[in-house]
């Protein structure tokens, strides 16, 4: 017992792992699962701009669900807010709004919802109902009886791109991201850290290539490999379960290329710093739980704390699922996904970076 106690004592690095694995974990689970909807990025394009249309907004902010991050000035720019992710409600009001309010004519608003994650969606859609109705049944009893219309203020929600509100059409793209992600890593892992241990990678390491050539020809099978795969589950994905595509297939493929590449460059770091298999599997599998929880993959990231919304934006898959579902579900192209497709490759650069300079270091 004395014996394994030392010698569990020596690998500080495990032990750390194991005494700082379950607190990070907890502090996760805690704060990083809701079910709750509230804060949902929101823009406004009011064309009223008058007290019946600010009293609305009011309203509707009031409940906790919307969030309004930016007012636009037409109808096709709140459209492209959603479609590029930026947004998932729009908020339209017309104008004379207020004017018809006044007049005892019907006032009518419509918000926009992207459907694409059908909880979301659903109790955004519940949300604005009931401000509606709530706001015509204040406006009912302080008006006059003859003045006063059968509905004075209607709050018409439109669900975008999953009218049905399908679970499956947003469940399913973040399941073949996650899945080649995670494939792809403990692949390059298993990889990399068994010749690490037979000597293998050491011998490599002294021979004329240069770090860089060796981990970008570790990198060139598996690239392969998961792009195969991923694309075999995006068949099954359209064939089995009837989740359409409807952005550009060729952009697609070319995002998961990057993605690929960034997932076997986190491999590759893990195993570079690394000294056996089990620190490479410990820190791996530490890596799954951000990974689903704070990436948008399973619970939005609206409700999320501050600095775990932030922590999320670290996670790679992150960004792939914007991409990844900005394509399939909303028909978004390059012009709205610009920024999370910059961001993956920046993390593709700078992961295969921090490899090559740590294989650098153990070679010297």
């Amino acid at each position: 017992m004395i014996k394994e106690c030392l010698e569990i004592l020596k690998d500080r690095f495990t032990v750390g792992i194991m005494l700082t694995i379950p607190i990070v974990q907890i502090v996760i689970y805690g704060f990083g699962i809701t079910f709750e909807v509230r804060d949902i990025s929101t823009v406004l394009y009011d064309e009223d701009r008058k007290h019946q249309a600010y009293e609305l907004v009011n309203e509707l902010v009031a409940t906790k669900y919307f969030d309004i991050e930016k007012r636009v000035g037409s109808r096709k720019a709140v459209e492209q807010e959603i479609i590029a992710g930026r947004a998932k409600v729009g908020i339209i009001i017309p104008p004379n709004f207020s004017d018809n309010v006044e007049t005892g004519l019907p006032a009518k608003a419509q918000i926009l919802i992207d459907g694409s994650d059908a909880v979301v969606a659903n109790a955004i859609y519940g949300a604005a109902v009931s401000v509606g109705l709530n706001r015509a049944v204040q406006i009912l009893t302080t008006s006059p009886a003859e003045k006063a219309p059968l509905l004075p203020i209607e709050v018409r929600p439109r669900i975008l791109f999953n009218p049905d509100a399908r679970t499956t059409n947003f469940v399913l793209p973040g399941v073949v991201a996650y899945i080649g992600f995670m494939l792809t890593m403990f692949l390059t892992v298993n990889s990399i850290v068994r010749e690490r241990e037979t000597g293998t990678l050491d011998q490599l390491l002294v021979t004329p290539v240069q770090p860089l050539g060796l981990m970008l020809g570790k990198l060139a099978p598996y690239v392969l490999i998961a792009f195969i795969t991923i694309n075999s589950l995006l068949a099954a994905m359209c064939g089995i379960f009837r989740v359409p595509i409807h952005g550009s297939l060729l952009l697609l493929e070319a995002c998961t290329i990057i993605f690929i590449l960034v997932a076997l460059s986190s491999g590759l770091l893990i195993s570079a710093c690394s000294r056996n298999l089990a620190q490479a599997t410990h820190m791996a599998v530490f890596s799954i739980v951000p990974t689903i929880l704070l990436s948008g993959f399973v619970f939005p990231r609206e409700p999320m704390p501050l600095a775990l919304n932030w922590l999320g934006n670290l996670i790679p898959l992150t960004h792939f699922l914007q991409i990844q579902r900005g394509i399939v579900l909303r028909g978004a192209g390059l012009a709205d996904l610009w920024q999370p497709i910059c961001v993956l490759v920046v993390f593709c650069v700078l992961l295969i970076f921090l490899s090559v300079r740590r294989f650098h270091s153990a070679q010297a």
